[in-house]
């Protein structure tokens, strides 16, 4: 029959294309129904193992944990009768809580103060440093509880990276104290928990306006002491021999370096206390800082200060006998800025010069 193979053959050509079509269809088809039905309708291969029990579907929004609310240190300002006040440096405005002395403050009758510096976590609910301001505050000293991460415009605000920023907000809060109309500027201190303990010890060390220093479980920077620590004022350790964020090998390191350079220093370890002491821990520190602020910036202080500078200036020489010449000290160095400034002209007292 004319044409029959060449009928044939597109005949079969087109039935292969068809066919070719049908299991395309059909393959998407079955694709896109198992995509649309459901995972739990899914059966498990014959493997001849148990199948798993099908899984709950994911929840649209995973359930979190209640968030306790983020406690506010206001009630313990409050309590302690803070008044807000501040400086601004770099153009950012940091808060100060004032404490004042018990007592009508003058011109001629100013109080020693004290600076409050908080640790790496802020003030948190205050309970750690308003009572303490409370405290000083009672006995004649002025207390000032700084918020100095207010003066650092980084997120990241106790980063160590960040020390010498941190450190400038803080010498500007001693300049902001210092010239406060009530406080003695030769009588400050500074009290440090924590992050606030590396600061206050590392001002310490080189900042002559500061003249006692109490470091709650804080530390001197490893920075500080490769520099080379060569005067400390009068300091306070206090520490937990549990604490496992700053060891308590910190401070008794402290206390070998105080040791060194041949500066006043008392410490108490407190025996099953971490990083925040409790309880009666917590009160016997509040009460040691106040006494030892009390000690070496009270009145009494000032005068037995000023015994033992005469005591090392003058001592009692034989007539016949003449003193030696001795180093120039940091006392002397002080005692010579002051002379200058009233106008005395004889300097002999100072090292025979």
């Amino acid at each position: 029959m004319a044409g029959g193979p060449a009928k044939s053959l597109l005949s079969w050509s087109h039935f292969l294309a068809s066919s070719r079509k049908a299991a395309v269809a059909l393959a998407l088809g079955a694709s896109v129904a198992m995509a649309l039905a459901p995972a739990a309708q899914a059966q498990p291969r014959a493997t001849g193992a148990a199948p798993k029990p099908a899984s709950k579907p994911a929840r649209k929004h995973a359930q979190r944990p209640a968030q306790h609310p983020a406690k506010s240190a206001e009630p313990a300002r409050r309590a302690a009768e803070a008044e807000g006040a501040g400086f601004t440096i770099n153009g950012r405005r940091v808060r100060v809580d004032v404490v004042k002395a018990d007592g009508d403050q003058t011109e001629t009758d100013k109080s020693p103060a004290v600076l409050i510096l908080h640790g790496a976590h802020g003030l948190g609910d205050g309970a750690l440093f308003y009572p303490q301001a409370k405290a000083l505050a009672d006995r004649g000293i002025s207390a000032f509880v700084v918020h100095y991460f207010d003066g650092i415009p980084q997120s990241h605000k106790a980063s160590p990276l960040l020390r010498d920023e941190r450190e400038r907000v803080i010498e500007a809060a001693v300049s902001f104290v210092s010239k406060q109309p009530y406080v003695d500027p030769d009588r400050i201190g500074i009290f440090g928990l924590s992050l606030g303990g590396f600061h206050a010890l590392s001002l310490g060390s080189r900042d002559p306006r500061i003249q006692a220093v109490v470091d709650v479980v804080g530390a001197m920077p490893a920075e500080v002491q490769r520099q080379g620590v060569h005067r400390m004022p009068p300091t306070l350790i206090l520490h937990g021999d549990r604490d496992g964020t700053v060891p308590v090998r910190r401070a008794y390191e402290l206390a070998n370096l105080l040791q060194e350079v041949g500066a006043e220093h008392e410490m108490k370890i407190y025996h099953g206390q971490g990083h925040t002491f409790r309880g009666e821990a917590r009160e016997d520190s509040i009460s040691r800082t106040v006494d030892f602020f009390e000690r070496y910036l009270g009145d009494h202080g000032l005068l037995d200060k000023e015994l033992k500078v005469d005591i090392v200036l003058a001592p009692i020489v034989p007539e016949n006998e003449t003193l030696p010449i001795r180093q120039f000290t940091i006392a002397d160095e002080k005692l010579g800025v002051e002379a200058e400034a009233a106008g005395a002209t004889d300097g002999n007292s100072l090292g025979g010069q």
